[in-house]
């Protein structure tokens, strides 16, 4: 039974994922590609199954708080499932793995502790990387709205309002004159280097109902895990990750809603949230025959909808 590798985060998990991750990004590949075996298939689904691992693992540090062997193995296993169920909408590029990377890093800030969040080094850091991420695309400033819901619980609000104004004066200062060196223009211009193809689908006028049922799912699951933990903790506490990862989702629903994205994407910023929701679906399954349902009915699910592309 193959959900039985993933209850525990070991060498033997981490290979098995990683070995998944590759094999649902060269099948997505494959069939977008109208069942060719086109030059780069193999380099491009090696390329970004690292980044999928890269993402798992900070995805999962987030949710736990501190490293132990519990933790984050169920991610490995959904993770590779949503790459089959996900709905394609356009190339992946540098440019957008260093927003996911960026949102990743906020997810570890914003899962603290409160007694543990510092309001200047932690708040300073936040309103820098949301105005990074805004500069790139100034509908991305949605996240700041995470920021300020966090504050409403934290004794030193006025430390944290100032932290957060110098983030983003930083921020600001450093962009722009970067984007003034390199391309005469205070505003961002995309590098060429950062708008090069990563992982290319070539068919991007798939269907949506697949991808649209499964963060119709994630979201119910947030809801429902929120729910269990109101009777702790706080509406929005930081010692939990789920609570960003679902402002997360929610946003990504709004940009495919409003079509906010710079270029052709639909549902990019859904693919990491949703992900993680299924994760701890699997978490949440005591039984192993439950969890193996799951797996091969998402499976089978994923491998249909691919293969009706070809």
């Amino acid at each position: 039974m193959i959900t039985k590798i993933f209850k525990r985060l070991t060498i033997r998990a981490i290979i098995t994922g990683f070995f998944l991750t590759f094999s649902a990004n060269f099948f997505v590949l494959f069939c977008r590609a109208s069942g060719n075996l086109f030059n780069q298939i193999f380099i491009e689904s090696f390329i970004f199954s690292l980044n999928i691992l890269l993402i798992i693992i900070l995805a999962a540090i987030s949710e736990a708080r501190r490293f132990n062997l519990k933790f984050g193995a169920t991610h490995l296993i959904s993770f590779p499932l949503c790459i089959l169920l996900f709905a394609q909408g356009h190339f992946v590029n540098p440019q957008k793995l260093i927003i996911a990377f960026s949102l990743l890093f906020a997810a570890n800030i914003l899962s603290k502790e409160i007694n543990k969040i510092n309001p200047v080094k932690d708040f300073f850091a936040l309103g820098f990387i949301f105005t990074s991420l805004s500069y790139i695309n100034f509908n991305l400033s949605l996240f700041f709205f995470s920021i300020f819901l966090v504050i409403i619980y934290i004794p030193f609000k006025q430390k944290a309002l100032i932290s957060i104004l110098l983030g983003i004066v930083a921020a600001l200062s450093i962009l722009i004159t970067i984007s003034h060196a390199i391309t005469g223009n205070i505003f961002y211009t995309q590098p060429e280097i950062l708008g090069s193809h990563i992982f290319t689908p070539f068919k991007d006028n798939n269907s949506e109902f697949v991808w649209i049922s499964i963060v119709i799912i994630a979201l119910i699951a947030s809801l429902l895990m929120k729910q269990k933990k109101l009777q702790k903790r706080s509406l929005f506490d930081l010692g939990n990750s789920g609570n960003f990862m679902s402002i997360w989702l929610v946003i990504s629903i709004i940009f495919r809603v409003f079509d906010l994205y710079e270029d052709e994407s639909k549902w990019l910023l859904s693919y990491i949230p949703t992900a993680f929701f299924i994760g701890n679906i699997f978490e949440t399954l005591t039984k192993e025959r439950y969890r193996e349902i799951l797996f091969y009915s998402l499976l089978f699910v994923g491998v249909m909808y691919n293969i009706s592309l070809i």
